[in-house]
């Protein structure tokens, strides 16, 4: 069989959060739970394969931006092979390349810069020299529109170019094509077709094209930002290995309607829709059937934060649909939610973006929230027994050691070891990214903003001192820790509330000991002694009885 294309959803770059690099890890390995057993089985060291790993996590979920284009070519007749993380997948991708695949396509959901594209279009390159090229995506559309914004004379080209494509001759990525477009399913299809037929797709709108040496080359621009071809997704018929991790992403909405200082995110209104109830529920009972434990739902704010959330809990446990879920939610929407409701509905845990807890700061990012609304919130979620993994950002202008004091004094408030629920938190320091509102001259008057991206300064704080804060709150929270998307889902769960949050404390002091040199290597295994007395019942341990 020979192949159209191979379809790359995630190269596989870590996330931009700065608690990330600072968690757990034995042998280069995240310190997951299945990983924390399998080395005190091992007496403190790490042997493959590790039971519970890379199914029941969040983590092990599939990417939605891959499935969705998988779906949408192979529904167009094409034969086509899904990687869904490049760096896990390397071995898996140069087998497929015996297939004779005719090109490779990138999307760049989830590749934050130009750098890591050119790494991972290199490593391609490495394997299969010559093969078609194309990419496209959030990177490729926002580098375009800086572009413009260049061009208009309100960005800065020199700070820009190094973090984003079109806008220089060097250290481009070796791309073949990209292609320009909020909905670019309908192009890339077409460029297969002529690809497929032996034809250069030269002629096709909305892309662009590099040659060395010479500036980007793109075709005629039209807005093609809603595709009439698209379709739901048929669920029922993609692959088996999609499902095999028993984690599935759906999506209830698209876009977001706030416009939060610090985002980037595109905001086109025809783009922002909620998908309606009665298909949501049919996918949810799609994916159940295929095999999916827990479900995520990826919205930037579920159901674009419509307070209709209570029949929507009313609606899933009519239909009975036995399966767990989490979400985006915004703190607004949740005010009036009966959060047991929401947890006999099978949420497990809420995601909620609320960068941080100081009035003024929350103010100058257009939160449009207070801290006491944050306050209530968490404590109704935490007593329902839903988790809570929050989101917080350090150094956005107006910021100064005092606001992050009060966030993190915040955090330490609400980690409630009383509680059914687990509360985990995730920092970033504050990106200045082009096309975001407080990117924009008028506001980088306004704080006295220097700089781009990761190197910034305002009149109360700058980029070294955000991350300086952010390695302090890590090493003093005490009683939660960091997001581990990581961990197997089940394997938490056989804990019990009780022991759960025991271990979340326990692994969170053991890498805090590791990073300031403390502890040693047969010391960690006997830190963690209590957990494996609490799966095993031969030990007492409580299982999915535990609790508070």
């Amino acid at each position: 069989m020979s192949l159209d294309a191979i379809l790359i959803a995630d190269s596989g770059v870590d996330t931009l959060s700065a608690t990330n690099p600072l968690r757990l890890s034995f042998s280069g390995r995240t310190a997951s739970i299945q990983a924390v057993l399998n080395c005190l089985a091992h007496g403190g060291r790490i042997v493959e394969p590790i039971e519970g790993d890379g199914v029941r996590s969040w983590a092990s979920a599939y990417k939605l931006n891959g499935i969705s284009l998988f779906d949408y070519l192979t529904k167009k007749g094409f034969e086509i092979a899904l990687i869904n993380s490049y760096s896990q997948e390397k071995s898996r991708f140069r087998a497929l390349l015996r297939d004779n695949p005719r090109a490779v396509i990138v999307s760049t959901t989830f590749i934050p810069g130009k750098k890591q594209l050119r790494k991972l279009v290199e490593e391609i390159r490495s394997v299969a020299p010559g093969i078609f090229i194309l990419a496209g995506g959030p990177l490729v559309y926002m580098s375009y529109r800086i572009l413009q914004r260049i061009k208009q004379g309100d960005f800065d080209k020199e700070l820009a170019k190094e973090d984003f494509l079109f806008l220089s001759s060097e250290d481009e990525p070796l791309v073949d094509m990209y292609i320009v477009s909020l909905r670019g399913e309908r192009l890339l299809g077409e460029a297969l077709r002529r690809i497929n037929k032996g034809r250069f797709p030269e002629d096709l709108p909305n892309t662009a094209r590099f040659v060395n040496g010479k500036p980007y080359d793109f075709s005629g621009l039209w807005d093609d930002g809603i595709s009439e071809d698209a379709l739901p997704i048929d669920w029922l018929s993609l692959p088996d290995s999609i499902f095999q991790s028993g984690v599935v992403p759906l999506q209830a909405s698209t876009g977001c309607p706030y416009r939060c200082a610090f985002c980037n995110f595109t905001k086109d209104r025809r783009l922002t829709d909620i998908k309606p109830l009665d298909l949501l529920v049919e996918e949810m009972k799609a994916v159940s059937q295929r095999g999916a434990k827990y479900i995520w739902f990826v919205d930037d704010n579920f159901r674009l934060g419509k307070h209709d959330l209570n029949s929507v809990c009313e609606r899933i446990l009519k239909e009975e649909i036995n399966a767990s879920w989490m979400s985006f939610v915004r703190a607004s929407t949740l005010r009036d939610v009966d959060a047991h409701l929401l947890k006999a509905a099978g949420c497990q845990e809420v995601q909620l973006g609320l960068e941080s807890a100081h009035p003024r700061v929350l103010k100058n990012m257009n939160k449009k929230a207070t801290p006491a609304l944050y306050s209530t919130v968490l404590r109704r979620l935490l007593e329902a027994g839903i988790n809570c993994s929050c989101y917080f950002i350090f150094g956005f202008p107006g910021e100064t050691e005092e606001s992050i004091t009060c966030t993190r004094e915040f955090i330490k408030d609400h980690q409630f070891p009383e509680l059914k629920g687990y509360l985990s938190w995730s920092i970033y320091p504050f990106m200045l990214t082009p096309l975001s509102p407080i990117y924009e001259p008028s506001m980088r008057q306004k704080y006295g903003l220097t700089g781009h991206m990761y190197r910034w300064q305002h009149q109360t704080m700058n980029s070294d001192q955000a991350r300086e804060h952010v390695l302090r709150t890590f090493l003093e929270l005490e009683n939660s820790g960091p997001i581990y998307r990581e961990d197997n889902q089940d394997m938490l769960a056989a804990l019990g509330p009780v022991h759960r949050k025991r271990f979340e404390a326990t692994r969170h002091q053991v890498s805090k000991a590791v990073l300031k040199s403390q502890i040693k290597g047969e010391d960690i295994c006997k830190a963690f002694e209590s957990l494996r007395r609490a799966l095993d019942p031969k030990e007492g341990g409580q299982g999915e009885k535990g609790g508070m």
